[in-house]
């Protein structure tokens, strides 16, 4: 199997690569450019081996090697004391993973599928869905008419997760949030609890 090689100008939030005898997850990145400096891109990296994360600054001609992971679905069970269990979407065999190898960890729900992300044979990352629904528990009252509005207010979802939500959003209300950033996507219609 041949590793594909990108250069940090093509790098996506998400992606992994293979760096310093490791394999890293890009956070962030922002390309930047003087007038006298030949272009750079400025990431934010995640060990995924370690957990540790580093900032680091690429010339944009690197050429860097893509990690070779393989993704498989799981689905969350339930959580004890030092562990996240899920189930092998395909051989329904238990997967018990470490809560730190788990980011938005509040954002689990239940029967959700996620993907394993494994480098060789070790288990490096969890991926959430993009995006999932989940029911609004607590928030302050909502204030009518405020769609146009772009204040947002805390509010707590179903799973004990606290988001930003905008005014409008009310408790009973069913809302789509983004899991890699924890934000408000849409509130979804004709769900509110009477």
């Amino acid at each position: 199997m041949t590793m594909a090689v990108v250069t940090p100008g093509s790098f996506k939030n998400g992606l992994t690569i293979e760096y310093k005898d490791s394999v890293w997850k890009v956070l962030s990145f922002q390309q930047t450019k003087t007038a006298r400096q030949a272009a750079m891109v400025r990431t934010k990296l995640k060990n995924l081996i370690s957990g540790t994360t580093i900032d680091e600054t690429f010339r944009i001609s690197e050429s860097l090697n893509t990690a070779l992971v393989e993704k498989e679905d799981a689905l969350y069970s339930y959580a004890d004391k030092e562990y996240f269990n899920f189930l092998d979407a395909e051989t329904y065999e238990g997967v018990a993973l470490r809560r730190d190898l788990v980011d938005q960890a509040d954002l689990l729900r239940d029967g959700m599928t996620v993907q394993i992300v494994k480098w060789g044979d070790t288990i490096v990352d969890v991926v959430l869905p993009q995006n999932a629904e989940y029911d609004v528990t607590y928030t302050e009252p909502g204030i009518k008419k405020a769609a146009s509005s772009n204040q947002l207010k805390p509010a707590t979802l179903d799973t004990g997760a606290e988001i930003m939500v905008p005014l409008y959003v009310d408790i009973g209300d069913k809302v789509k949030v983004a899991t890699a950033d924890r934000s408000f996507v849409e509130r979804i219609l004709n769900t509110k609890r009477k």
